[in-house]
């Protein structure tokens, strides 16, 4: 057992190009996400038929 409180696994914080990368694909999946859901929205709800045009 680890003595004085320490745990025996140090995880390191992440680098900031990490940190930035893994911000900036988490927004474009969700404009995409948005994107699509602007596009085919209606048609996945059932408010329009998707070969109405």
């Amino acid at each position: 057992m680890a003595g004085h409180g320490q745990h025996p696994v140090h995880i390191h914080p992440p680098r900031p190009l990490y940190r930035f990368v893994a911000t900036g694909l988490g927004a474009s999946m969700w404009f995409f996400l948005m994107y699509r859901a602007k596009k085919d929205g209606p048609a996945l709800l059932g408010w329009k038929h998707p070969w109405d045009h």
